[in-house]
């Protein structure tokens, strides 16, 4: 693991680490709240959907990458951007 994905897991997980540290730590200062049936169903319901529409749209991303769908628009910005070797950055062409 090269020291910069290294920096950034312990970002990702001191992240994590300070919403469950307020998620405890909220939780107990709200007054207790019950849900009904119908909370519950909206709440399946909603999580379903984002994850579905979430894999869904994951999933064209991936089959237009994989048919080359995306390539226009990959020659597209190669043809105006081109990688200067002296200084190894993007510039504009003319």
């Amino acid at each position: 693991m090269t020291g910069k994905s290294l920096g950034m897991a312990l970002v990702t997980l001191a992240g994590v680490a300070i919403s469950v540290v307020f998620l405890v730590f909220a939780g107990k200062l709200l007054p207790a709240v019950e849900m009904g049936v119908h909370g519950w169903a909206a709440l399946v319901l909603g999580t379903a959907l984002s994850f579905l529409v979430g894999g869904g749209l994951s999933a064209i991303l991936v089959i237009g990458r994989r048919r080359g769908y995306d390539e226009a628009a990959h020659d597209l910005y190669r043809a105006r951007f081109e990688t200067d070797p002296d200084t190894d950055r993007d510039h504009p062409r003319g």
